[in-house]
């Protein structure tokens, strides 16, 4: 979809416009901080969070400037500065007042006296007498009120994390004594005796207890600890067959030798689930998913799920049985088949696909190995291409991010390769590898920085031979925004784009939270297809409109071509969720 210049003048003169309102209002300056303790003083700060809110009320913003320094001193405490020096100004009138604070630390508080002691069955457990060793609190050293109430919570969350559920403070003061800069520190835990698990008993319905238990990883005798319920509630719950699950202790039930034992009551969902949905995406136009899922099919937890999904360039409908294996969710044995239609530009493929894989979990790596067969007819330009190929391969991904949903921080790995030989039921030898990188890290406390690259390469005996399904494309919304879906790559002596050996893609975008769930971005993508190991790479640069939504970030990017066809700008209209 691409916006005519008039219209794209109109949008950037509205931005335009837009940015004196954005800039106009209360202003606030600390100097002579850094670090954390410049980020604590801000944070604390009344005047700074009504000035962030937009509000104009003069009489406030005064108000809040006379009660500013007692909130820049009530902060420093905490890093053990009791006596620091503030000086304040205001400048300008009415809603255009900047308010600047400049700060001088003065003398630090200094730790005095520092007794902290274990008692009770747990005084020599390895474990605790180390970090009571290891505490960063001396004698001399500046005080840090994180430090001691962060040493305190680490220590008790030792304790009972280790099956000391008694454990407690018989003495527990930070005394600090203002006019000497001295403060002295008493620590005594008591942790009582030691707690170990009992039995275990399962309340459910329809499912094999001994096929439930392989995901149970306590065992009668290992020392009680909360953070292994907390790990054997969410391995139930990601095998997708419970609506609720409920671990409940029994301690009022105390078996002999402090044995507490465990029950563990599972709530089924319905054996059957469908799923109806719609949407628009620039890649692929209005769409529609039909999905159902049969979780249940046998007591050991088979699964059995199908989906059809429809749009204007592609169709497809495909089915999945899954066998669980293993003792954590995710490992299975699977079986899947499918058919789809995919309509391009210049081109278009239909395929018939059976396979099988074994997905399994080694670590903090998913690793899948699998073997698939399929029939495949290419139509490119004039030509015709039938091809039937018997594909094994192999793939590893990891992740981590701090939100499934909304990261600011994270990472995402993707690799497979996988081939075909054509001594073995195939018509064609193929070798092809493909990667993918994803990362965000914050940008600022309203912001994110977001990175993707992605990168493929085919080894193939003839080229000409190797399905559509086979050949790297770029361009489009995952890809080269600026350039509608799979038009770049190499082309024909048409012109058509037909497809290419080597594919190289990257993206950086900054994401900036404006005001509710709005949110404004700009991005930088380049990338391409091509026969050559180092592609050309085509560039496109834009800004976007950010929704935070419940299920994802729905995204309005205005994205410009920088090579090729450049006749204007093209819109972009998508989802994204996590990374």
């Amino acid at each position: 979809m691409n916006l005519s210049p008039p219209r794209v003048a109109l949008l950037l003169v509205g931005l335009l416009a837009a940015g004196p309102l954005l800039a106009a209002g209360f202003k606030v300056t600390v100097s002579g901080l850094g670090g954390e303790e410049r980020a604590n003083v801000e944070a604390r700060l009344d005047i700074l969070k009504y000035a962030e809110s937009g509000a104009d009320d003069e009489t406030q913003f005064r108000r809040l400037h006379r009660l500013a320094p007692d909130d820049i001193r009530a902060a420093l405490q905490a890093f053990g500065y009791y006596h620091p020096g503030v000086r304040s100004a205001l400048q300008g009138k009415g809603n255009s007042l900047h308010a600047r604070y400049t700060v001088e630390r003065g003398p630090p508080t200094l730790l005095g006296d520092v007794r902290i002691e274990l008692a009770g069955d747990g005084a020599e457990f390895p474990e605790l007498y180390q970090r009571v060793a290891s505490q960063p609190m001396r004698k001399g050293a500046r005080l840090r009120h994180a430090d001691y109430e962060n040493f305190k919570t680490d220590l008790l969350r030792t304790a009972f994390q280790r099956g000391y559920l008694d454990a407690a403070y018989t003495a527990h003061q930070l005394r600090v004594d203002k006019s000497q800069r001295r403060a002295d520190i008493e620590l005594v835990l008591d942790t009582g005796p030691r707690y170990f698990f009992g039995t275990v008993e399962v309340e459910q319905e329809k499912l094999d207890e001994e096929f439930l238990r392989r995901y149970i990883s306590i065992r009668v005798g290992d020392p009680f600890s909360p953070q292994k319920l907390l790990d054997v509630q969410f391995a139930l719950s990601d095998l997708g067959y419970f609506a609720q699950v409920d671990i409940r202790p029994q301690r009022e039930s105390l078996e002999p030798g402090n044995r507490i034992p465990v029950k563990i009551v599972l709530t089924t969902r319905p054996r059957g689930r469908y799923e109806l949905g719609a949407g628009y995406g620039t890649d692929t136009g209005p769409r529609a998913t039909l999905g159902t899922e049969f979780r249940r099919l046998t007591s050991t937890g088979h699964k059995l799920r199908t989906d059809l999904r429809v749009s204007e360039v592609k169709q497809s409908l495909g089915a999945e049985y899954r066998i669980p294996l293993g003792t954590v969710a995710n490992e299975n044995l699977g079986f899947t088949g499918g058919y789809t239609d995919e309509k391009f530009d210049s081109s278009s493929s239909f395929r018939y696909d059976i396979g099988t894989y074994l997905a399994r979990t080694p670590g903090a790596w998913q690793r899948r190995v699998y073997l698939n067969y399929r029939l495949e007819r290419s139509y490119l330009g004039t030509g015709t291409n039938t091809s039937y190929q018997l594909t094994p391969g192999l793939s590893f991904s990891r992740g981590e991010s701090d939100d499934p949903i909304h990261a600011r921080l994270g990472w995402y790995f993707f690799f497979d390769v996988h081939g075909a030989h054509n001594a073995v039921l195939s018509d064609n030898s193929f070798l092809q590898v493909r990667s993918q990188i994803r990362a965000v890290l914050p940008l600022g406390t309203r912001g994110r920085l977001l990175f993707r690259t992605e990168q493929g390469a085919s080894y193939v005996d003839e080229f000409s031979a190797l399905p559509l399904s086979e050949r790297f494309f770029a361009g489009g919304d995952q890809s080269v925004r600026g350039y509608s879906y799979r038009s770049l790559g190499p082309r024909d002596v048409d012109g058509r784009v037909v497809g290419g050996k080597y594919l190289s893609t990257y993206s950086l975008e900054a994401e900036m939270a404006l005001a509710g769930h709005w949110g404004a971005a700009v991005f930088a993508d380049a990338g391409n297809a091509d026969d050559k190991p180092a592609p050309h790479l085509f560039t496109g640069i834009g800004t976007g409109i950010r929704y935070r939504a419940p299920v994802g970030t729905l995204q309005l990017d205005f994205a410009h071509p920088l090579e090729g066809d450049r006749r204007g700008v093209r819109l972009h209209l998508g989802i994204r969720v996590g990374l």
